[in-house]
């Protein structure tokens, strides 16, 4: 953020900003909904729900934790189906396969 907009935060009431605004900056602060105001001026910025932003960081997080025996776990843990956690490590498993038998030909 600039420092010619610092100085002013102090005076920013959340309640007197424009209502979607006052969402951003109870959501993530007055200086982060400013920093965003300056990165994107004018800009109409749509954001998908969170879980489709963390979707392929939890499946990451599957196969990174997998011990052979938690998939109710890891299901638990990232709020994934027991089905996605399944399929996850299904496919994980049928890529690397896939790869061992190519370099076998």
């Amino acid at each position: 953020m600039s420092d010619r907009h610092l100085c002013y935060l102090e005076y920013i009431d959340i309640d007197q900003l424009p209502e979607h605004y006052q969402d951003v900056a109870r959501a993530i602060g007055v200086e982060g909904m400013v920093r965003l105001a300056e990165a994107f001026p004018c800009v109409p910025i749509y954001l998908k729900r969170a879980d489709k932003i963390l979707k392929q960081a939890k499946e990451a997080y599957v196969l990174a934790n997998f011990n052979g025996a938690n998939h109710r776990r890891l299901a638990l843990d990232t709020g994934l189906s027991l089905e996605r956690v399944y399929h996850t490590l299904k496919k994980a498993h049928e890529e690397k396969q896939g790869w061992k038998q190519e370099t076998l030909i």
